[in-house]
């Protein structure tokens, strides 16, 4: 099946009646025929987060979970079970019962942890069925003041004229930062090194300390640094600036069609029934467009993106696709595998 691309900065104006037979036909999101609960839900549900609090899959998990009372009569849990690049809670989430009652929230890396890992326990994309996208945001490219360039354009001259001497902070091999570095690498045909920290907060503070010129951290949390005059932003990774901070320019601007915006969606096991994904969607996609979750989300510096189970599986083949190929083409592996 050969579909067109669809890229997140687009989404919010596809179709809206696009058929959820989509979504089963790339990710088998009905899977075998199941026995649906005569009443769903009867428990709470939880909702598996595979990396530790702080983070935008976490923030975003939690925004959601706050409405499932009002909106499924039931808790929402949070269950944070961070380990191996997020691996050990996908799987745990992958492992879980098919019921409606066990959501994973996910971001881009992983459609590409079976190109980052040889030996995986499960499949990333055939064993979880797309639920909701929930959200975008955009990352920032954020130097040191003290570094020469003052501007992208200037940037990549410098990066062209030291090859190989740039290094960049990420939180983790295959994560949106090392991601958003080495397709800024591809587009300017240079060469950098990402350096893995435990998290983007160490990065950061890394780049205040001056021990490496450059992190590409989410936008919200690189803002306070550059007002302060601590860090300089060059640029951000979405399709166009945002209206947080127009005065920003787009990396798009220099290398058109460059876009490495984070996203965040939720995500069940593959044989959960189609009816209990299209409810969970249709819930969530309810909590998103609430004008007090929409600025709360605007408040960690993200946009709500609420999609149907067919669109979210449109943009995870993209991205799969998409970033695989950068993957592979640039050798990336994460150590140890």
């Amino acid at each position: 099946m050969n579909l067109p691309r669809i890229s997140v900065s687009r989404l919010a104006r596809a179709c809206p009646g696009r058929s959820a037979l989509l979504a089963v036909a790339l990710f088998g999101a009905a899977g075998p025929t199941a026995a649906q609960p005569a009443a769903f839900p009867v428990k709470p549900v939880r909702i598996i987060v595979p990396l530790a609090p702080g983070g935008g899959n976490d923030a975003i998990a939690r925004l959601v979970a706050a409405r499932f009372p009002e909106r499924l009569g039931q808790a929402g849990i949070v269950d944070n079970r961070p380990g191996a690049n997020g691996i050990v809670g996908t799987e745990i989430a992958a492992r879980a019962a098919p019921d409606g009652y066990t959501l994973l929230v996910a971001n881009q890396t992983h459609v590409i942890l079976g190109d980052l890992y040889t030996r995986l326990s499960f499949d990333p994309v055939r064993d979880f069925a797309p639920v909701s996208l929930a959200a975008v945001s955009p990352l920032a490219i954020a130097v040191h003041p003290s570094q020469p360039y003052t501007t992208l354009a200037e940037l990549v001259a410098w990066m062209r004229a030291n090859p190989g001497k740039l290094n960049y902070g990420t939180s983790g091999v295959g994560s949106p930062p090392h991601l958003a570095g080495e397709l800024l690498a591809q587009a300017a045909k240079v060469q950098i090194t990402p350096i893995v920290f435990k998290g983007i907060g160490p990065a950061i503070t890394a780049v205040l300390g001056n021990e490496i010129p450059m992190t590409i951290p989410n936008l919200l949390v690189s803002t306070p640094h550059a007002k302060a005059g601590r860090l300089r932003v060059l640029a951000v990774t979405s399709a166009k600036r945002t209206e947080a901070s127009p005065e920003i320019p787009a990396v798009s601007e220099t290398f058109p069609g460059y876009e490495a915006a984070i996203w965040f969606g939720f995500l069940a096991p593959r044989a959960t029934p189609a009816p209990l994904v299209d409810r969970l969607s249709r819930e969530i996609v309810t909590v998103l467009r609430m004008p007090e979750v929409r600025q709360q989300v605007v408040g960690i510096g993200a946009e709500t993106i609420a999609s149907t189970p067919a669109e979210f599986a449109a943009v995870m083949k993209a991205d799969a696709e998409r970033l695989g190929a950068l993957v592979r083409s640039r050798g990336i592996r994460a150590e140890g595998q």
